[in-house]
């Protein structure tokens, strides 16, 4: 089927191979740890709104077609819901640097727990290059509010994974 959408090269009408391509070709070349179809289409081929069912699923093909990437089911995303995630199997190795910067994404993992200089443990379900959102941990359960953790602030430079 043909599908007219906005690319980074202009609106363009393309077959399902084409799009399936060009999503293994962003892919591979994302350095995070998990991805969707979702962040794909905004992210890889700057769309906007919602993409059809048919773009969605040719899109996962394309991710699903790299040898990188393995589907590990439906999993929550904030912006986007539950949906059929993949998780990088070549994220050990992916660039962790970009310009000399390192990337937030790599310094704190989402859904990890960390351990901050003042004791407390954070569980970390949201990670965004300007904030974390944070639930404080303690004896299993998490307590209070959520809290937001500037990710470039001293605090956050000092936390520490714990398992």
């Amino acid at each position: 089927m043909n599908y007219t959408i906005r690319t980074p090269e202009g609106v363009q009408t393309l077959t399902d191979g084409e799009i399936s391509a060009k999503a293994k070709a962003f892919a591979e070349a994302c350095p995070s740890e998990i991805t969707c179809a979702f962040r794909v289409w905004y992210e890889g081929f700057e769309g906007y709104g919602m993409p059809a069912k048919g773009v969605v699923s040719a899109i996962e093909q394309g991710i699903a077609s790299s040898a990188q990437w393995t589907c590990v089911g439906p999993r929550r995303f904030e912006k986007y819901g539950l949906v059929n995630a993949y998780e990088n199997q070549n994220y050990q190795n992916a660039a962790k640097e970009l310009n000399g910067h390192p990337m937030i994404l790599h310094r704190f993992r989402s859904g990890g727990k960390y351990q901050g200089p003042d004791g407390k443990v954070w569980w970390i379900p949201v990670v965004e290059q300007f904030d974390m959102r944070c639930f404080e941990y303690q004896d299993g359960k998490y307590v209070g509010t959520m809290t937001e953790i500037n990710p470039n602030s001293d605090y956050a430079k000092a936390m520490v994974e714990v398992k």
